[in-house]
């Protein structure tokens, strides 16, 4: 829409100024006359290119010719799309899903409904060199296996696991094996990458040979589909960590787009690794599970207890025990996304008051809450994730207040401890009490200005409230109660 403004203006300039040419034309010399006409032909005919380039690129057209023709028009995009089908079948091949990439690309290259273009691309693909044959062995106390280029909960809880295990002395394995239908070429998360130093810590090789003591794998849509070059790992305790429900959403007792499938899951995992554990990172995900999913799991070893995120105590920024002031800072730190808010302008309105007693503040992004509201109230203070650190953004709230869309299910909630752990009394819908206990306090959407009001308007009860949060965050998710889980299956750490 901006476009087609700015140039339906530069077509009135334009025509303004050709307009004052002509009358020039009509009453000036020829000395005068002529280099304005130059002038506007020169504008007029960069107009012109603009918007042709304009129009190839949104066309997908490498020629102004493939314009003139409807039918060429249509080939060339055709072309184009294919192209692009082809450099995702070639990501997906240098990522190492190689049996299910080459059928698809030798296909493409051999079909004579393609462009020669197309084909000859496929057929590079194919050709380009790669490692075969086994590669080389190696020993770790603990293999870490994982989508490594996600940013977010999955990445955060493996490199807090990745700094305890190596502040024990541990050497750790990473294998990473992206997800096959997104981003299966996208580099490793930097942070992990900064955590790899080549002793302690180092990324597992291709079909190597590997022994280790424990085999952790985390967030289950990862083996939904394998890498051929994943290495031979010998472990003696082997587990998934479920950090993911199988579905989006859950309401009504029905679930709702699907993000991985149970049995698919365990299979491919079982052809890899042999008989494996399921553990879930909390109650919220397992009783999903058991609710939605429970004839899906037929043969899943899946365990009573949980392997909750962790959280060093020791380097988190803890807010000051200070009273809370006449305006009280209520804030939130997540994605940007429609399941990440609550859903009706209602619910979003009472869980963050545009009262002026109350000062909101966002960290990652206020675009969903903007469009579902209409305009943010201007006791909004919005910023995009890196902007701040989340320590510094934590330890400058009074209170914590967490809503998501009511389908949604949140697996675990680590936003929450983290804001816990900060020293912040924390607010959240009765749903995550299961997870959470008396860590933190719970109220429908109509009920929490009223319990902020509560809380807040009474020192001793915000310092009670936030003591047990602290305890909450000791006694499950702090680094201490993460090395007795690992201890609990035969680590000496």
């Amino acid at each position: 829409m901006r476009t087609a403004k700015r140039l339906a203006l530069a077509g009135a300039v334009f025509g303004t100024v050709t307009l004052a040419v002509a009358a020039l034309a009509l009453t000036a010399p020829p000395a005068v006359y002529l280099p304005a006409m130059a002038v506007v032909l020169a504008g007029e005919a960069a107009l012109v290119v603009y918007l042709l380039r304009n129009r190839m690129r949104d066309s997908g057209v490498a020629s102004p010719l493939q314009l003139l023709s409807r039918r060429r028009l249509r080939a060339a995009q055709r072309e184009t799309r294919a192209l692009a089908n082809v450099r995702k079948w070639q990501e997906r091949l240098d990522a190492g899903f190689v049996s299910a990439a080459s059928p698809a690309l030798a296909s493409i290259s051999t079909d004579t409904g393609h462009t020669r273009a197309v084909r000859r691309a496929a057929a590079a693909a194919l050709a380009a060199p790669r490692a075969a044959g086994s590669g080389p062995e190696e020993r770790y106390d603990v293999v870490i296996a994982s989508n490594f280029n996600l940013p977010g909960g999955t990445t955060s809880s493996n490199l807090n696991e990745i700094a305890l295990l190596k502040a024990a002395g541990m050497r750790v394995g990473l294998v990473h094996n992206p997800l096959f239908e997104m981003h299966p070429g996208r580099p490793l998360n930097g942070k992990v990458l900064d955590a790899v130093d080549g002793d302690r810590v180092r990324i597992v090789g291709d079909r190597a040979k590997v022994s280790a003591d424990l085999l952790l794998m985390r967030f289950p849509p990862f083996a939904s589909q394998l890498r051929d070059d994943l290495p031979e790992i010998d472990a003696a305790r082997r587990m998934l960590v479920v950090n993911q429900a199988p579905m989006t959403y859950y309401e009504g007792g029905v679930g709702r787009k699907r993000v991985w499938d149970v049995d698919r899951v365990h299979r491919k995992l079982t052809d890899w690794i042999g008989e494996h554990r399921w553990v879930t990172v909390g109650p919220l995900v397992h009783q999903a599970l058991l609710d939605h999913h429970a004839d899906e799991l037929d043969g899943v070893d899946l365990s009573a207890d949980y392997w909750y995120p962790s959280i060093d105590l020791k380097t988190t920024e803890v807010r000051g025990d200070e009273p809370v002031g006449d305006v009280v800072r209520v804030g939130r730190h997540s994605r940007d996304h429609l399941s990440k808010w609550p859903e009706l302008a209602t619910h979003l309105r009472a869980c963050y008051p545009a009262g002026p007693g109350f000062e909101i503040r966002v960290l990652g992004g206020v675009d969903v809450p903007r469009r579902t509201l209409g305009r943010l109230p201007s006791n909004w203070v919005g910023h995009r994730f890196d902007e701040v650190a989340v320590g510094e953004f934590l330890s400058g709230l009074d209170v914590y207040v967490y809503y998501t869309c009511s389908s949604w299910l949140e697996a675990f909630g680590r936003a929450p401890v983290e804001a816990m752990a900060a020293g912040v009394p924390v607010v959240l819908p009765p749903v995550f009490k299961p997870a959470f206990g008396s860590g933190a306090l719970y109220a429908e959407p109509a009920d929490v200005a009223a319990l902020i009001a509560e809380l807040t308007g009474d020192h001793a009860k915000w310092l009670e409230q936030r003591e047990a949060g602290f305890e909450t965050t000791r006694r499950l998710f702090s680094h201490e109660a993460h090395r007795a889980r690992f201890r609990a299956l035969g680590l000496d750490l």
